[in-house]
């Protein structure tokens, strides 16, 4: 039997440091450049997940000030907790990216496919916040496993490729939650 999705990301989460370092590999001696075993996927990935993570982060921000249930808050809590840490994590590598000149390449997705576009001020002042939450989510969700898919396809940075798996999991699970809470708690 495999550890819950949120039990898979807090191992994933720890495991980082030492993924990050083998897969980034170390300064050469004449202080150039670090060795980095990346391409332009991988920073196109990080590049589209920062801003999403973001987001994401953001929205369940809200949701633990505004959720009208408790297990919508209950997600919230664990998008918060989890997407900080793969913040940290995709922030660390988008510097050592930057470090070694890398340049981004295609995730072969459009910004509509990427999730960019996630209404955090509409939530702000939403009537119903937990149906106006799941409404936004699910998309922005979808496109997270969109953008995933990507860096499963194309990129090569060992620890972006195992967050990448597990994104996928994670929202895939997280998603079929909010379909089944928007299914009770939202008319139509």
């Amino acid at each position: 039997m495999s550890p819950p999705p949120l039990l898979r990301a807090s191992i994933a989460v720890a495991l980082a440091a030492v993924a990050l370092v083998a897969g980034c590999g170390g300064d050469d001696d004449q202080g150039g450049a670090p060795d980095v075993r990346a391409n332009g996927t991988d920073a196109a990935f990080v590049n589209a997940m920062i801003p999403h993570h973001e987001a994401t982060v953001d929205a369940a921000d809200l949701a633990l000030s505004r959720a009208e249930h408790r297990a919508l808050e209950r997600l919230a809590e664990g998008i918060v907790q989890f997407r900080s840490a793969d913040l940290a994590t995709l922030r660390t590598v988008r510097d050592v990216l930057g470090e070694a000149g890398l340049e981004e390449g295609d995730l072969g997705l459009s910004e509509a496919e990427t999730g960019a576009d996630l209404d955090l001020a509409g939530l702000r002042t939403a009537a119903a916040f937990d149906c106006a939450f799941l409404e936004s989510m699910i998309p922005h969700h979808e496109a997270a496993i969109r953008i995933a898919r990507a860096e499963l396809r194309s990129g090569i940075h060992a620890e972006l490729r195992r967050m990448s798996e597990n994104i996928v999991d994670d929202y895939e699970f997280e998603l079929r939650r909010m379909r089944s809470q928007r299914r009770s708690w939202c008319a139509g």
